[in-house]
């Protein structure tokens, strides 16, 4: 494949990927200006990234590496375009909580099912120590909170709480927390995707995907959709398994440069390619145009 080939599949691509985005910035409010901006932040930062193990490029450098004029990465650099950085939600402890409300033997009764927790009695078995042994800094009314409107926990009479989930489900769509992992799981999966595809990296990372051959009829796809649910929970239940047996250990308790976050991604999809064929967007327009009637 030369140069413009490969050079025109990676615009498609990024096109493709870019249209569930565009409907989610355009469904919340964000310009055009926004993202542009958004976009040379992220430009300017990868060529910072990049270069970390050598010399820092200079502001001139980083212009001609990203096609930014100087003023550009000076607004970027200095922070004048800075785009807002949200405080992290509680999600990632939710999570936790909950994995460990299944696993960890001094907080389940036989065969593994989750006890029935007060929130503060016993003090080295209930719900508030739990919390501290995700994050010691935690607040356990606030965690618990969120696991009660979620419905992962629900009471048991005045003074237990029970889980009825080993997974957080997000039940608000504009919660910050279904925004936060949005953007984690398509960072992570991009990530993935771009490791793959440096030719600097010989081992690659795990990327798998099964699909219907010349496609499914319609009405077959939730037939397949609760299959494939089925079986991912199983894998997805023996996978936290073995991290609980493995990685266990409290993670304030090591270093923070001896760990990295890992974990396997599964998703189901339906591609709308179907409905969105590759067309420019002269001829969308024109597909887009109200029939005329006669003599109008």
């Amino acid at each position: 494949m030369n140069a413009d080939d490969a050079r025109a599949h990676i615009f498609g691509a990024l096109r493709r990927a870019l249209r569930p985005l565009c409907r989610i910035m355009i469904r919340v409010g964000i310009r055009d200006e926004e993202f542009s901006a958004l976009a040379r932040a992220a430009f300017v930062e990868c060529a910072i990234r990049d270069m970390e193990h050598r010399s820092a490029p200079s502001r001139a450098r980083i212009a001609a590496l990203t096609g930014l004029t100087l003023r550009d990465v000076d607004l970027c650099i200095d922070g004048e375009s800075d785009v807002p950085l949200a405080d992290p939600t509680l999600r990632a402890i939710l999570v936790e909580v909950l994995q460990k409300w299944h696993t960890i033997p001094e907080y389940c009764g036989p065969y593994g099912i989750p006890l029935e927790l007060e929130f503060s009695s016993p003090s080295d078995r209930c719900f508030s120590s739990l919390v501290k042994l995700v994050k010691s800094t935690a607040n356990p009314n606030l965690v618990l909170a969120e696991l009660l409107r979620s419905g992962a926990v629900l009471r048991a009479g005045d003074k237990r709480f029970r889980p009825i989930s080993r997974a957080f489900m997000i039940p608000d769509p504009t919660s910050p927390k279904l925004i936060e992992r949005f953007g984690m799981t398509l960072a992570r999966l991009a990530h993935t995707l771009e490791y793959n595809t440096n030719p600097k990296n010989t081992e690659k990372r795990l990327e798998r995907r099964v699909s219907a051959d010349r496609g499914m009829s319609v009405e077959l796809v939730p037939a397949f959709e609760a299959y494939a649910r089925s079986k991912t929970a199983e894998y997805l239940l023996e996978v936290d398994n073995w991290l609980a047996t493995h990685g266990n250990k409290n993670c304030e308790e090591v270093a923070s440069t001896h760990r990295v976050d890992t974990g396997v991604n599964i998703f189901f999809y339906v591609d709308r390619r179907a409905s969105e064929p590759e067309v420019s967007l002269r001829v969308l327009a024109e597909l887009a145009k109200p029939p005329t009637t006669p003599g109008g």
